[in-house]
């Protein structure tokens, strides 16, 4: 793993072994994990009005998203950020990737933050040790592990994630027989007011916040290592399958366990009583794969903004070496977490908010140029002929990243368009439909793109 290296060069035709049920299970790996508990609880206690099958499903959906922004990692073999560079320019994409990079760390020690969280759980549950003595065991045992982890290397890390989540939803399948499931969550009749449509908009924007949104913008570094010869249907429909089948499972269980008491929050953070999960098999079991499987999902975070950190400062950085610093970052941001933060859910909800202010408006930029592209003439052979229309794409950048603030509602601000609502975040709502429409008025205003032939015989056609 020593020589492993995050590269911002495209893969080889060498590296590019991958198959598209890989890359399902790759997704399905990393979308099933117990970070989702947090983000359905506050959903199940915000909203508890919400159409919560409805939004779950339209959540889930989304990772259509992930699917069409994975097509270029594939046809250029080039990590997201690097094919960023290529549509918004060097300049304003080191933004980006920076950006990207401390919003990504910050939710590394948020998900560390959760591990802890789980094995004092395990300890105090079990009656092993007192409340404060469990929270500092659980601390020297969860950093013990975060930093053994990058050893095992990439391609061990990914299996043992793979298993881990499909055990995990296993545990997940099962505990919803054993666990009373409210007419809310599973209903689909709702009646259509003023106040569901209000609360159904502040769940879905949760969901995307943890959700489809918060992934688009690593779905190309995993996409370069998919074979070749792959259709490219099947290149999109690997993350967007994958990721539907995990979210979908993980809220699923996170806002039923919610509402059936199996997770509660408090100053101290989260616990997880083993009275609801009527089985210590059952209790045991969920816990052990949530924790190897957010310790895992971490290590592929820390590889995945990695990419980010090398775009920031413009060089290929050693993976092992990069995962330790992220770790490290990680930590010191965990302990403060821990002991110094006013609440968890605060930082929880600090960090989603914004990670999806910039992602949100990315995404939809990036969406919509991919598709025009694909209906019109198809990608270009060179991404670099993406800089015409740069300035443009900045432009609308800016304005839909700024209207996400405004609709932004967290522990730092309130802005003035979630006022309006009531205090209700539909940032990555706003952030995305407002880009991408921009985005789509701007390529209009341009006008499409001609094929070459069609330009060279106007070229060479007698003046009218």
């Amino acid at each position: 793993m020593a020589r492993e290296r995050h590269s911002l060069g495209a893969t080889g035709a060498d590296q590019r072994r991958g198959s598209s049920w890989g890359a399902l299970f790759i997704w399905l790996a990393a979308t099933m994990t117990a970070s989702t508990i947090p983000l359905g609880g506050i959903m199940a206690q915000a909203f508890p009005g919400a159409p919560f099958l409805w939004v779950m499903l339209a959540a889930s959906g989304c990772f259509l998203l992930v699917g069409i922004v994975s097509i270029p990692g594939f046809v250029y073999g080039l990590p997201t950020m690097v094919v960023s560079e290529h549509l918004f320019g060097a300049r304003a994409n080191r933004a980006i990737s920076a950006a990207n990079w401390l919003s990504q760390v910050g939710w590394e020690s948020v998900v560390l933050v959760i591990v802890i969280y789980i094995v004092r759980s395990l300890l105090f549950q079990g009656e092993v040790v007192y409340p404060l003595s469990a929270t500092l065991i659980a601390l020297v045992v969860s950093l013990l592990a975060n930093f053994t982890v990058p050893l095992l290397g990439y391609r061990a890390i990914v299996a043992a994630q793979k298993a881990g989540a499909v055990l995990l939803m296993l545990f997940s399948i099962v505990i919803l027989f054993h666990v009373p499931l409210k007419a809310s969550l599973l209903g689909t009749r709702t009646a259509v007011s003023v106040t569901t449509l209000h609360e159904a908009l502040g769940a879905l924007s949760l969901g995307l916040m943890g959700g489809a949104l918060s992934w688009t913008m690593f779905a190309s570094d995993y996409s370069r290592f998919t074979r070749g010869d792959t259709p490219l249907a099947r290149v999109a429909l690997a993350p967007t399958a994958g990721g539907f089948l995990g979210s979908f499972v993980i809220l699923f269980v996170s806002v039923a366990l919610y509402q059936a008491g199996g997770v509660t929050f408090g100053r101290d953070g989260i616990a997880f009583p083993r009275g609801m999960f009527h089985s210590e098999v059952l209790y045991y079991g969920f816990c052990l794969f949530a924790v190897m499987g957010l310790l895992a999902s971490n290590f592929l975070n820390a590889f995945s903004s990695a990419f980010s950190l090398a775009v920031t400062l413009r060089r290929d950085l050693n993976r092992r070496l990069s995962t330790f610093v992220d770790a490290s970052i990680g930590t010191a941001m965990a302990v403060w977490i821990l002991f110094y933060a006013p609440t968890f859910l605060d930082v929880f909800e600090t960090f989603l908010s914004l990670l999806i202010i910039v992602a949100a408006p990315w995404t939809g930029v990036v969406v919509v140029q991919i598709l025009g592209d694909l209906w019109g003439k198809g990608l270009p052979p060179d991404p670099a002929s993406w800089a015409e229309g740069r300035r443009r794409r900045v432009g609308v950048l800016v304005i839909a990243i700024v209207a996400s603030a405004l609709f932004s509602s967290n522990p730092l601000w309130v802005g003035y368009g979630a006022r309006a609502l009531g205090g209700v975040d539909i940032s990555p709502l706003v952030g995305f439909a407002l880009a991408a429409l921009l985005a789509v008025v701007a390529r209009l205003a341009r006008g499409a793109p001609q094929p070459a032939g069609l330009e060279r015989a106007k070229a060479g056609a007698p003046p009218l």
